[in-house]
């Protein structure tokens, strides 16, 4: 087994295995190219590499997302053959996550209306900031709920790690319906498929994506977690109070999804 292939064999996602074949070969055809000769991967130099990736980006004029991966794949062989290569990828901007208007939500959630189940998994993403992994793993006892108030249970968050979340009244009066209609199975997950099994995260992105497709907007999972992030913070909570609901640990993280909208920067020149 040549090096290449025995680097590729230890790899656990096919998908990374093929893209980081193909980022190896292109790299190695560019040198030959460019040099006349052979990569010796044993010799290769940081110098050749920041080469390399200012030709992707000037002659290739590939986005930083693309350069990077590539870098990823020569990074990752050389660390697999004992090397450490110091070479640094082009800083990548991440486009903000565009949040549903108040009327978009609307249409999404009339889209599932009848749907007990469908409407209350809405409702956790688009109103307690659910991220979908969150959703699928959810169990009936971790729903808590009386006159006035309720709360939910998160366990296996990002980390690991359980938080205690609050859930408003349209979110209350959503599980309420649907526990009112769930199945009575000995299967103790909140929300079952037809087949009385626990729903995967699969289940939820295409249960969105069509949702989405009916009321003909944009929405993933995502969306509706950062929906709730943005609306939070224009009624004035506090980066530390969203942190704690959205389950970051860091403020910075928490801050991300926190971008000005266009309405949200008229409100503030006004009067100014």
């Amino acid at each position: 087994m040549n090096p290449i292939q025995d680097f590729l064999s230890t790899l656990t996602s096919p998908r990374t295995a093929d893209r980081y074949r193909a980022a190896l070969d292109e790299f190695a055809d560019w040198y030959t190219h460019t040099t006349g000769g052979s990569v010796d991967w044993n010799l290769l130099t940081a110098v050749e590499v920041k080469d390399y990736l200012a030709y992707l980006q000037t002659v290739g004029r590939l986005s930083p997302a693309s350069v990077n991966l590539r870098l990823a794949a020569i990074r990752s062989f050389l660390r697999h053959l004992g090397r450490n290569l110091r070479v640094r990828g082009p800083k990548q901007v991440t486009p903000p996550v565009k949040a549903l208007s108040a009327r978009e939500l609307g249409r999404l959630l009339a889209a599932a209306e009848g749907g007990t189940r469908d409407t209350a998994i809405l409702n956790l993403m688009a109103r307690a900031g659910l991220r979908v992994g969150e959703v699928v793993n959810l169990r009936v006892g971790d729903v808590e709920m009386n006159g006035r108030s309720g709360w939910l249970t998160v366990r296996g968050g990002k980390g690991n790690k359980t938080r205690r979340v609050p859930l408003n009244s349209e979110v209350r009066q959503a599980l309420k319906a649907w526990l009112n209609d769930r199945p009575k199975v000995t299967e103790d997950w909140l929300f079952l498929s037809r087949s009385g099994k626990a729903l995967s995260e699969r289940d939820v992105q295409r249960m969105v994506a069509e949702y989405a497709r009916v009321a003909s907007v944009e929405a993933t999972p995502h969306t509706l977690r950062h929906t709730f992030a943005t609306r939070a913070v224009e009624k004035g909570v506090d980066v530390a109070t969203l942190a704690a609901i959205l389950g970051h640990s860091r403020l910075e993280t928490t801050g991300r999804y926190l971008h000005p909208t266009a309405e949200r920067m008229q409100d503030a020149v006004e009067g100014v």
